[in-house]
């Protein structure tokens, strides 16, 4: 197996129409710079990270709709990956976040594990594909150096291991916004 067998992408998971609602309700709740976890703490590091960022709160109703919706297609897609990487079992999903990249914004070299935080598998929903920048690139874990590059539609879905084998990144945007979805099952 080539390392890049294990990233999928399964093509308009998400209906657009759908799309479109959750650009509305990302630039309602989207309003705070996104953090990353350094030494154990999440930290707003714009040299790092710079997007907004919101998080589905499990007890607020609006969220709720959401996250059933977004929830639903993961597991869809997930019953889709196990029929390939079978020994992935009882991942449960984890935290949703909504993003919104604006001009000049990006997300530095990266992996979505860590030792405090145990994620198994990450989900990448694209919501809208006009935008320049802002391409998703895997980088390869020992040279350091782009291998692959995810083209995203609107309502794509892309997953991968959340592990050290698959650190990625989203380029800076160069011109319009560019929403999406990310989550993780651990």
């Amino acid at each position: 197996m080539q390392i890049h067998h294990a990233i999928f992408k399964i093509d308009k998971s998400l209906p657009a129409q759908y799309c479109k609602q959750l650009i509305n309700y990302i630039d309602e709740k989207a309003v705070t710079k996104a953090s990353v976890l350094i030494g154990g703490k999440n930290v707003v590091d714009t040299k790092q990270r710079n997007v907004f960022d919101y998080g589905l709160d499990k007890d607020n109703p609006e969220d709720v709709v959401h996250s059933k919706i977004l929830m639903q297609k993961m597991k869809e897609a997930l019953d889709k990956y196990v029929q390939t990487f079978n020994y992935l079992r009882e991942a449960s999903p984890q935290t949703i976040n909504l993003l919104k990249y604006k001009k000049g914004n990006f997300y530095s070299p990266h992996i979505d594990a860590f030792h405090t935080v145990n994620r198994q598998l990450s989900f990448i929903f694209c919501l809208n594909n006009n935008y320049d920048g802002g391409e998703l690139f895997f980088y390869h874990p020992i040279t350091k150096k782009p291998y692959s590059q995810a083209h995203l539609n609107e309502g794509d879905l892309i997953m991968f291991p959340s592990n050290f084998l698959y650190p990625h990144q989203v380029s800076p945007i160069k011109k319009g916004i560019r929403y999406s979805v990310v989550a993780w099952y651990s």
